[in-house]
């Protein structure tokens, strides 16, 4: 509540970030009773306020279908204001770097092109499952105007880039824009 209390101030919206490979024990934040007491807590807080301010909750793309449904069971019950899928993940079967030459590197999460099917697919699971109940931003591999599409029309809200916008440069953003408006989804995504 500290930093929440400091931070509200200066900034437009909250999230709740507890999918952080690189954090020890963040990720068991993760699971339903933390979690549901941690965003009451926020929401409570923020409900104090005289213009509250979004409270949105970042998760991994390792969480199982049980988990996620209950991602959307916490969702619902706190009122929080959406969800952004996915942060990174800790698997390491679709690389194809040797296995020996991965755990030298060490144990962070992986972005980018690998993330690409697994958030789209939590992006699409959410959506479905929880009816549209909630806003989703949309990340986890975005290295082209098609991934893009594929994840605002599996559900996705919003989408932000990281990687992708490293690797493929700035230019990605104007071929997105003009991908949304060449599929019709300006006001739908």
């Amino acid at each position: 509540m500290i930093s929440f209390e400091k931070l509200f101030p200066y900034v437009d919206y909250f999230v709740v970030n507890v999918s952080s490979p690189n954090t020890p024990n963040l990720r068991a934040l993760q699971d339903k009773e933390p979690l549901m007491h941690l965003l009451s807590e926020l929401k409570y807080a923020n409900g104090l306020k005289s213009h509250p301010k979004p409270i949105l909750l970042k998760i991994a793309p390792d969480l199982t279908d049980e988990q996620l449904d209950d991602v959307i069971e916490i969702i619902t019950k706190t009122k929080t204001d959406g969800v952004i899928a996915t942060n990174t993940t800790i698997e390491r079967a679709m690389l194809s770097t040797p296995k020996v030459e991965v755990e030298k590197l060490g144990a962070g999460g992986i972005s980018g092109k690998p993330l690409t099917k697994r958030s789209t697919e939590v992006i699409r699971y959410l959506h479905e499952k929880s009816n549209a109940a909630f806003p989703i931003i949309g990340v986890g591999g975005i290295h082209s105007a098609d991934d893009a599409i594929e994840k605002l029309k599996a559900g996705a809200s919003l989408i932000q880039l990281y990687t992708g916008f490293i690797y493929e440069g700035p230019g990605l953003v104007k071929e997105i824009n003009e991908k949304i408006l060449k599929e019709g989804l300006y006001g739908n995504a």
